[in-house]
């Protein structure tokens, strides 16, 4: 059950704990030496050199006319989307979060049953808000309403992963804010919409949608066509290797033919358009755009094929909507308010040492190990399946004293014990161990991981990473409801599907953070900022009053001009 708090009282305790000094609907006045206003981009999967690989030219024109960090890194584990986007909006570490990985051991009984299972990146909106409710803690929106009174934010994204952990609070949503995602419902039978009859129609899905946005069971310009069987929406990619693993699913990622329903990053921006041309009192947003994270996963994040279906185009596209973004904010004479902030939610590499099964529509059979209440992955790659075998369990939670609950496996492997005795997490972090390119294995110990045995084969620089890192990476993600035991991956070494992430290695942490305003003085600091600190880092340059102690990050002072 939800904390009894609402969005309000959190705001009021912000302006009395912050020293704010106003109640949220008392509007400040604004500082013209500070930006009003922050829109953060996501740029779902994108490494620092994945800007200039592809030309990401509108990028690199915020990056340089800003304050770009090379050295920034993720600074989390897992290294995953639906983790990530919840670190950039609460200034928290997976650990403090209420969940941190792929799966979920609700050992609170948040959501249902203590104990029970979850896979989090099929979980709903509602869920993702109980999870952040149960935590308490301030949002970015909840520092924006504290400052400057009640006003709008806004979360959009392909994913639900991103929209709704981006977007909810610990409190009710406030009536000006807006979480849209393109993935709701789909249409039973055959349906036409604006002239076209199709059986992959899909609506959007909309949490407090605003006025402006219609009615998502009604036919509009937000509906698109998302299925991988019907009309060849799978672009042809799931009939060919490595692709075929997880292959395109319709207009979800890809933008498509029809002018009237595009979808793919091209509908993440319409919709961010549509609340700067619509909604005067936005104070802040996050847009992110999914595009790039899909054909990395399916070709590999260094993919160089010249097709409308690999990396390249799609990042180019990418590229495209963010300058329509910046382009719609001069047009409405927001841009010289607004902090602009692009950044990823982590990195990935390509599995050059792959060790799961290449097939099609493998993806999830590959990711997971386990069953929870809805779902049932029972077939793992014969690497894991050993791993399974060696601990005596059979990844079903239900299935007493068995040993083996959960697994996920993508650049990292994690696995949920049902004995967490002492004996039984050095038995399976042994048997990690001997599993193909496993460089570390750890079991957990309260808020941290002990590593168990010795170190795998590495190169000088994977060592160099390692020994930087790898410890405080892997401890981010240490809770009762994060996994027991974990094992680290050499670089280019994936488990799930051919571009991946997750884990602690340089190419998966590798992320861009940029910060672009005009009253910034381009610069690039030697600082490695971690997503963790772009919350804080945020509310010193808007001039936000918060506690240091409330949250994991820690503010850098951007360089006025």
């Amino acid at each position: 059950m939800k904390q009894p708090r609402i969005r309000v009282a959190l705001a009021l305790a912000a302006a009395t704990v912050l020293g704010i000094g106003a109640a949220p609907s008392a509007v400040r006045a604004t500082d013209p030496d500070r930006p009003e206003r922050v829109l953060i981009i996501v740029l779902d999967q994108a490494r620092k050199d994945t800007i200039a690989r592809y030309r990401m030219d509108n990028v690199r024109s915020l990056m340089t006319g800003g304050v770009s960090f090379p050295n920034a890194y993720l600074g989390h584990m897992a290294a995953e989307t639906v983790i990530s986007h919840n670190v950039i909006t609460s200034g928290l570490l997976p650990k403090h979060m209420g969940w941190s990985n792929e799966v979920h051991r609700d050992v609170a009984g948040t959501l249902g049953s203590p104990g029970a299972y979850y896979v989090t990146s099929s979980m709903s909106c509602s869920q993702f808000d109980a999870l952040i409710g149960a935590g308490g803690y301030l949002k970015l929106q909840d520092y924006l309403d504290a400052h400057f009174g009640d006003s709008s934010f806004a979360s959009i994204a392909q994913k639900r992963t991103a929209a709704c952990t981006g977007g909810h609070t610990a409190g009710p949503l406030d009536a000006g804010d807006f979480i849209f995602q393109i993935r709701g419902s789909g249409v039973s039978g055959s349906v036409t919409c604006d002239g076209i009859t199709s059986t992959a129609w899909r609506r959007p899905e909309a949490v407090s949608r605003p006025a402006y946005i219609p009615d998502p069971n009604v036919c509009s310009r937000w509906w698109t066509r998302q299925s991988t069987t019907a009309e060849g929406l799978d672009y042809g990619t799931a009939s060919q290797a490595p692709a075929w693993m997880y292959p395109l699913e319709g207009n979800r990622f890809m933008p498509g033919a029809d002018p009237g329903h595009l979808g793919g990053d091209v509908w993440s921006a319409d919709a961010a358009i549509e609340v700067i041309e619509n909604d005067p009192e936005w104070r802040g947003m996050l847009v992110s755009l999914g595009a790039i994270d899909k054909m990395g996963h399916m070709w590999g994040p260094n993919d160089r094929a010249d097709s409308d279906t690999h990396l390249p185009a799609i990042a180019r596209l990418a590229d495209e909507q963010v300058g329509r973004i910046v382009a719609a904010l001069d047009a409405a004479g927001q841009l010289d308010e607004t902090l602009i902030v692009i950044t990823a939610d982590h990195g990935a590499q390509t599995g050059r040492r792959f060790h799961g099964v290449n097939e099609a529509f493998r993806s999830d059979f590959n990711w997971y190990c386990g069953k929870d209440a809805d779902e049932t992955y029972l077939s793992p790659s014969p690497a894991i399946a050993a791993f399974r075998d060696a601990l005596g369990g059979d990844c079903d939670p239900s299935t007493a004293g068995g040993g083996l609950d959960f697994t996920y496996q993508d650049a990292h492997i994690a696995a949920w014990l049902s004995d967490t005795s002492l004996a039984s997490l050095q038995t399976a972090a042994t048997a990690m161990l001997d599993l193909p390119d496993v460089v570390a294995a750890y079991y957990r110990d309260g808020d941290r991981y002990v590593r168990h045995g010795g170190l795998g084969k590495m190169t000088g620089g994977e060592r160099r990473w390692f020994t930087l890192h790898a410890q405080e990476l892997v401890d981010t993600m240490a809770a009762p409801f994060g996994p027991d035991v974990v094992g680290l991956l050499r670089d280019d070494t994936t488990y799930g599907v051919y571009g991946d992430h997750g884990g602690h290695q340089e190419q998966v942490q590798s992320i861009p953070i940029i910060f672009s305003w005009p009253g910034l003085a381009p610069s690039t600091p030697s600082t490695a900022l971690r997503s963790v600190d772009i919350l804080p880092t945020i509310l010193d340059a808007m001039g936000i009053a918060y506690d240091p102690t409330s949250v994991d990050g820690r503010a850098f002072s951007l360089p006025f001009a």
